[in-house]
């Protein structure tokens, strides 16, 4: 490191001034920087921790905020086992019970990766929505919403624009989306998916003072800002505290149902484990 280390070595000689004890034969090469009551830290220590790209300044500056940090460290460390009793140091005995759970874990995770079917057919997941359809219950109200915005200030134009979107023939559907496309206006069509009513407020401005009375009384809805006329044709809706629908909760189905799987053949292969072990005789209770 040149200058690095002998930057370095300045604040590991001067550190180990400080120390009020260290080992009975001392390593020229391997001084001691730092010491807290029984533990002491030597260069060689300090050395593996400083990074080898710092400057000399910025090595100094490490290596005393690492020492520092240390002596605290230790500090603590003596006092929490000065004031602990045998009990709550039994610190081995839970390296251990944590080694095993890691071990079982990964061997069980190895095995459902090997075995676990994670297919989940539709009939499945129809029946569990079927039969567990109080866990999927609506938090807030959601619909599936059509709706676009005109910047247009001609009323005539607007009537024409509001007489082909309250039309119900083809025809006249395909005449506004004509001249929608022309003047860049663009459709938002959540038919496919259910969208939270909230998100749809954040978009347009309705004036609703409470949704669980007015979406069930609005299905087509004109609305104005300073610039815009919103066009808002809402197609289906469901209230808050409903039941969620299928589409919505269906990725999560699935999920519930390949989790139980997996649990059932982690509980068959612990099962399968120990009888085994038992018939030929590995396992004995006394």
């Amino acid at each position: 490191m040149g200058r690095t280390s002998n930057a370095i070595g300045g604040a590991a000689a001067i550190a180990a001034l400080l120390v009020l004890g260290c080992r009975s034969s001392v390593d020229p090469s391997d001084p001691p920087v730092a010491r807290a009551f029984e533990e002491v830290l030597y260069w060689s220590d300090l050395r593996q921790v400083v990074p080898m790209d710092l400057g000399p300044e910025d090595s100094a500056a490490f290596a005393k905020r690492y020492i520092d940090d240390w002596v605290r460290e230790q500090v603590v460390l003596h006092r929490a086992r000065k004031e602990m009793g045998p009990d709550d140091l039994d610190i081995e005995a839970r390296i251990e019970a944590y080694r095993n759970s890691l071990v079982t874990y990964a061997y069980e995770e190895a095995l459902v990766a090997q075995k676990l079917d994670t297919t989940v057919s539709t009939t499945e997941v129809q029946q569990y929505y079927a039969e567990n359809q109080k866990n999927f219950l609506l938090k807030d109200n959601i619909v599936r919403v059509r709706w676009f915005k005109v910047r247009e200030d001609d009323r005539s134009t607007l009537r024409k624009v509001e007489s082909l979107w309250r039309s119900g023939s083809d025809k006249d559907r395909h005449e506004l989306e004509v001249w929608l496309a022309r003047n860049g206006s663009t459709i938002f069509d959540s038919r496919e998916d259910w969208l939270p009513f909230t998100d749809l407020l954040q978009q347009v401005p309705l004036e609703v003072d409470n949704p669980t009375d007015w979406i069930p009384r609005n299905s087509m809805v004109m609305a104005r800002d300073s610039v815009n006329t919103y066009f808002v044709e809402l197609l289906e809706h469901r209230l808050g505290d409903a039941v969620s629908p299928l589409p919505m909760v269906e990725d999560r189905i699935r999920s519930i149902l390949v989790n139980q799987r997996k649990q059932k053949l982690i509980e068959r292969m612990r099962q399968d484990l120990y009888t085994n072990a038992l018939e030929a005789h590995e396992v004995e209770v006394y």
